[in-house]
């Protein structure tokens, strides 16, 4: 009956599971469109320092590949430092002891009229000089940082080349929230606004961002997720203005004067946040204002370079849809299903292998408790998160073990499988907007690195895989080898933990590796899964078959652990295109495959032979 009941489980969560990410399938399929945006701020002064007017200086950015234009709301600090056609000058009134601040637009500007309007609306003024100086009574040092006026020039210099416009309102103080809303309207009713972000600290209103979401929502203007951004108020507004967003991923002059980002990693970073997170919005800044030699000519090179680059992945340089919206990317219970009954055939699985006794009646019982918990999970939001958090390390248990623990006879190709099979099945639920946005963080990431260690080493204590028991092992004086294999299996744990989605700490050593396989195999395996968990399952069959070392074999174990935790958490990134996710596993199957071999045969022909010569292998 097993032999007929598991296969027709699996082919019903695969077909449950290939159901519920259709659509997500169909948008990813759609979304290939890129845009390469450039800071109008920055291009205006390159342009100068070289000789070139900013028409000019952007048909080329525009030959060269830019779709876009980012034009900032100009802030009372960039007013004071003479950018754009206002000026302002602080006042002191000695009998009041007040500070106030007069901003009047330049003699010399072309746009006085709407620009005095704007100032007006900006500030929630109305007097009877329509086009006259404006007598603030907030100190400069307030409107350091606050929004004063959009910058015109910047939006003029981007309609006139037919560019999409990135608009970014500025922070505003507090009885001023509304007024950045009611700005927005304005700019976009005579410059179309194709995507926005607040700019500054804060958004505008915080912690109440409704007024800014209700004016993106009711003018249809996307918003752009900043990848890493932490603004106060931006998840909010994310929420708020969901689904109509759109991802960015930008690097600010600070990081790459602070982390010494090369202009070459710079590209890598855009190219791998385009194919490896769904990034259609690549923000691409010119080096640093104090960086010598930098002109003109090598930012537009850079802009050639990465289009390049980007239309070899296949990508199109045009303006991005928002496409959450066009399709139903909700929680449906096929999708639920699959995600219960993964989970409860791997516990099922796992307290089998710990000595539960469970027969096929118990499993005809599971089937009804898996039917009322996938619409419980599909009804309680609490109760998904979970039951997604605890799927994911189980199915990497059940893969590691289905891969160890069969004797001479070692089952890779089945366990790999499994892995898949339920990736693809947490994946099916969790692929609404939310996540893939990264709106939500999946409780399973770091959960997956940590509890599948324990859980295979319990397992390996209590079935007396490790020579020892649980109780055994506690209760004689720790040997001097354990201690320290177990120190660096604990450190090593940790450093993975703490390494994950951190980019900062990765070596320069494992970035060229990393650049390598992207360049070869064009979906980069992970390293965890190439370098540490297939060799691990090769080498352990090695000492098994032979023998060796009896003692010391959990750490190949865990390490397989870990292969296997890697492979559930690459599905675990909704974020990243599922084609990509599959080509990634399936790399770093034979590459990992290839690495445990050669291992193998070093171990065969030269590690032991020179351990024989030092002393007697102790089994």
């Amino acid at each position: 009956m097993r032999k007929v009941f598991y296969p027709a489980l699996f082919i019903c969560i695969l077909a449950c599971s290939c159901y519920g990410l259709l659509p997500r399938f169909m948008m990813e399929s759609r979304n290939n469109n890129i845009a390469i945006i450039s800071d109008y701020r920055e291009i205006s002064a390159l342009s100068k320092s070289s000789g070139l007017s900013i028409d000019d200086a952007i048909a080329i950015l525009i030959r060269n590949g830019i779709t876009g234009m980012m034009v900032s709301e100009l802030t009372g600090d960039n007013v004071d430092h003479g950018i754009g056609q206002a000026e302002m000058k602080k006042v002191h009134d000695p009998e009041r002891g007040t500070e106030g601040t007069i901003v009047s637009i330049l003699p010399t500007s072309t746009h006085k009229d709407i620009l005095n309007r704007w100032l007006r609306i900006r500030f929630a003024v109305s007097d009877d000089k329509a086009n006259g100086p404006l007598l603030l009574t907030l100190p400069a040092n307030v409107l350091k940082n606050s929004g004063m006026l959009p910058d015109i020039d910047g939006l003029e210099a981007a309609k006139r080349a037919g560019l999409k416009i990135y608009y970014r309102p500025a922070s505003s103080p507090g009885h001023l929230s509304e007024q950045a809303s009611v700005m927005m309207r304005e700019v976009n009713a005579l410059y179309p606004i194709s995507v926005f972000t607040p700019a500054g600290e804060y958004v505008s209103g915080y912690p109440d961002v409704s007024m800014m979401a209700n004016t993106a929502n009711e003018l249809h203007i996307p918003l752009a997720v900043v990848e890493f951004s932490r603004q106060l108020g931006e998840p909010q507004l994310n929420a708020l203005v969901s689904p109509n967003l759109l991802a960015l991923h930008s690097v600010t002059n600070e990081e790459m004067t602070s982390r010494r980002i090369s202009r070459r990693a710079l590209r890598d970073r855009m190219i791998r946040a385009a194919l490896e997170r769904s990034v259609r919005l690549l923000l691409l800044r010119s080096a640093p204002a104090n960086t010598a030699n930098f002109k003109f000519n090598d930012y537009a090179e850079e802009v050639r370079l990465l289009a390049n680059e980007l239309k070899d992945h296949g990508f199109n340089l045009s303006w991005p849809e928002t496409l959450f919206a066009d399709y139903n990317l909700n929680q449906n219970i096929f999708a639920a299903w699959a995600l219960s009954a993964v989970f409860i055939f791997a516990l099922f699985r796992y307290l089998s292998r710990m000595g539960l006794n469970m027969n096929m009646k118990s499993v005809y019982a599971l089937v009804i408790v898996n039917i009322v918990m996938a619409f419980i999970i599909l009804k309680v939001p609490f109760a998904a998160r979970i039951t997604g958090a605890f799927t994911a390390p189980l199915i990497a248990v059940e893969a590691s073990l289905l891969a160890m623990d069969s004797g001479r006879k070692r089952n890779i190709l089945p366990a790999f499988v499994f892995a898949v099979l339920g990736g693809l099945a947490l994946a099916s639920f969790f692929s609404v907007t939310s996540y893939m946005m990264r709106l939500r963080t999946f409780s399973g990431v770091k959960l997956t690195l940590v509890l599948p260690p324990v859980l295979v080493l319990l397992h390996d204590l209590k079935r007396r895989i490790h020579p020892e028991s649980l109780i055994e092992f506690l209760s004689r004086p720790p040997l001097w080898g354990e201690l320290i294999l177990y120190g660096v299996l604990l450190g090593g744990v940790a450093f993975i933990v703490y390494r994950s989605d951190n980019v900062a700490n990765v070596s320069g050593f494992e970035m060229s590796i990393r650049d390598s396989l992207e360049k070869m195999l064009i979906a980069r395996p992970r390293t965890r899964e190439v370098f540490l968990g297939y060799p691990c399952i090769l080498v352990l069959a090695y000492l098994v078959s032979n023998n060796y070392f009896a003692r010391y074999r959990e750490i190949f174990r865990i390490g397989a652990v870990l292969g296997f935790s890697s492979v559930i958490n690459s599905f675990c990134h909704f974020h990243t295109p599922l084609t990509m996710i599959l080509l990634r596993e399936f790399n770093g199957l034979w590459t990992g495959l290839l690495v445990g071999l050669i291992v193998v045969i070093m171990i065969k022909f030269v590690i032991v032979p020179l351990l024989k010569l030092i002393r007697p292998l102790i089994s």
